[in-house]
């Protein structure tokens, strides 16, 4: 299961880049002036930026789906629970430090 999340997840973003990159500089997309009847320039536009709200709410939701996957296969296990606890520090074994004039 994890596997095909991640393959979609990897397809998505891949998608995410290409639709902004082909998208125009258009100073905020804010859909300020012209109609969309879809002939226009702004048509195509609308297309790409209901495509790159659509990809990227799937790109979201793929990421919140790995991160529970992940979370329910690793069994809530820490990090901190490998960390060795039994080292044992000596005043005498540090070295010395300058003394200040």
């Amino acid at each position: 299961m994890e596997n095909i999340l991640l393959i979609i997840h990897a397809i998505l973003a891949i998608l995410l880049i290409g639709i902004v990159l082909i998208q125009r500089a258009e100073g905020g997309a804010l859909g300020i002036g012209g109609g969309s009847d879809g002939t226009s320039p702004r048509g195509t536009a609308d297309l790409l930026t209901r495509s790159t709200a659509l990809i990227a709410s799937l790109f979201i939701i793929t990421s919140i789906a790995l991160t529970i996957v992940s979370i329910r296969s690793s069994g809530n296990i820490s990090i901190m629970d490998d960390v060795d606890n039994s080292i044992e520090l000596n005043i005498e074994d540090l070295p010395e430090l300058p003394q200040l004039d």
